[in-house]
């Protein structure tokens, strides 16, 4: 395979940005992001399209003093759901996001009326690729679900199913 250029990899970055509605003139223009570093550094350009674009939302996001509260690096907004997410993309496989021991508040959304419960589980491990969190329910549900759901059961939960997550050492039960 023939080595790229840096002007032929920029062009598809360019490309891979385009086809999400981030024009890079656009963007780097207010907010430079170093295409260069991300060159040498062997990163592809899809990559590195996805990098900038969290980049670009960091900085809007901090321009309008909508930025997480929760982690600096996070590019999601202030008070968005689900885990953070770090302008990195080498630090989420670096790092679980939920490691054992930690506790997740989960929403229980009851079809019926339409009112969810929130309780907290503790993890026993999360499976990244798939969003999942396994872990024990740490909480005496208020709701009937039956036997579905009750203290103690061994649950496996969507990433997009949690609203809180503390770890072991900052939880502490009232």
């Amino acid at each position: 395979m023939v080595a790229d250029t840096y002007e032929n990899w920029l062009d598809r970055v360019r490309e891979a940005l385009g086809s999400i509605n981030m024009p890079m003139d656009e963007w780097q223009s207010t907010w430079p992001f170093d295409f260069k570093a991300e060159y040498f550094k062997g990163v592809k350009p899809d990559d590195a399209a996805m990098l900038a674009n969290r980049f670009w939302w960091h900085e809007q996001n901090k321009s309008l003093k909508q930025e997480c509260r929760k982690e600096s690096d996070c590019w999601l907004p202030y008070g968005h759901q689900g885990p953070c997410q770090p302008i990195s993309l080498g630090h989420r496989e670096a790092t679980p996001t939920y490691e054992r021991g930690d506790y997740v508040k989960v929403e229980f959304p009851d079809e019926a009326t339409g009112i969810g419960e929130w309780m907290w589980v503790r993890v026993n491990h999360c499976d990244e690729k798939k969003q999942l969190v396994f872990g024990v329910l740490d909480n005496q549900p208020l709701h009937d679900y039956g036997d579905r759901i009750r203290l103690g059961s061994e649950l496996a939960v969507s990433f997009s199913q949690i609203r809180e997550h503390r770890k072991r050492t900052e939880f502490t039960k009232q």
